[in-house]
C-alpha cells in the first residue's frame, strides 16, 4: 500500500535481459525514476560519511592518493570474499536506503516513483517497495546480448551471467515479471501492461 500518496516500484533483473529499456517505458509513462546506481556512486564521494566507514572498516588501501575510493582496489577486496562483499553492502545499504526514503516518501502530492536497482533484493531495499518488478531472459538470448551490447566475448558472457542470478530467482520473489525473450513489440506490450495494472490499483 503506498504511503504519503507515493507509489514505489523496484525494477531489477538479469543482465542482458533489458532492465533499462523497461525503466525508459516507465518514464514515459509518467513515474520518476530513482538510480540506485547512481546514488551508489553518490555516497562513497571523497569527503561522505559513508566513504569514511568504509575505510574505517577496509583500511586506507582502498583510497586513491586524492581520498578518492579507489574501485578497482575495493573490487579486488570483496571479489570472491562473500563475508567482505556483506560487510560493504551493510555499510552502504542504510545510505542508499536513506536517500530512497528522503527522496520519495518525504512529499504530499500523489507520486509515482521506479527504484532502478540491479541488486534490489541482495540490499534488502525490496521490503521499501509496494511491488516488485523484474525483467528476465533465457541463457542464450542474454548471453547474446551482452556480447552486443559490452563487446565481450561469448566466453566472457557466459562468465558474467553465471555469476548472477538466475531466472526463477527473480520470478519467485517479484510482484510481476517480464520474460523477454522475443521481439522488441512483445517486451514493449508486456511492460505497458503491467505499468497499467499498477497505474490502476
Amino acid at each position: 500500500m503506498a504511503i504519503n500518496n507515493v507509489t514505489l516500484v523496484g525494477l531489477t533483473g538479469m543482465s542482458g535481459a533489458g532492465k533499462s529499456t523497461a525503466c525508459k517505458l516507465f518514464a514515459e509513462s509518467g513515474f520518476k525514476i530513482i538510480d540506485c546506481d547512481k546514488i551508489s556512486r553518490m555516497i562513497v564521494e571523497k569527503g561522505k560519511p559513508c566513504l569514511a566507514e568504509i575505510e574505517k572498516n577496509f583500511g586506507q588501501g582502498i583510497l586513491t592518493v586524492d581520498g578518492q575510493l579507489d574501485r578497482r582496489e575495493m573490487a579486488g577486496l570483496i571479489f570472491g570474499d562473500e563475508n567482505k562483499r556483506l560487510l560493504l553492502n551493510s555499510i552502504m545499504y542504510p545510505y542508499i536506503s536513506y536517500i530512497i526514503i528522503s527522496d520519495a516518501y518525504c512529499r504530499n502530492e500523489k507520486t509515482y516513483f521506479l527504484l532502478d536497482a540491479p541488486t534490489l533484493f541482495e540490499s534488502g531495499i525490496d521490503d521499501l517497495c509496494d511491488y516488485v518488478v523484474s525483467v528476465v531472459a533465457d541463457h542464450k538470448t542474454a548471453v547474446k546480448r551482452i556480447m552486443q551490447r559490452d563487446g565481450l566475448t561469448e566466453e566472457d558472457a557466459v562468465a558474467r551471467i553465471s555469476s548472477q542470478h538466475d531466472m526463477d530467482f527473480y520470478i519467485k520473489r517479484s510482484d510481476y515479471y517480464v520474460e523477454n525473450s522475443g521481439g522488441l513489440q512483445v517486451f514493449f506490450e508486456k511492460v505497458n501492461e503491467i505499468i497499467n495494472r499498477i497505474w490502476s490499483d
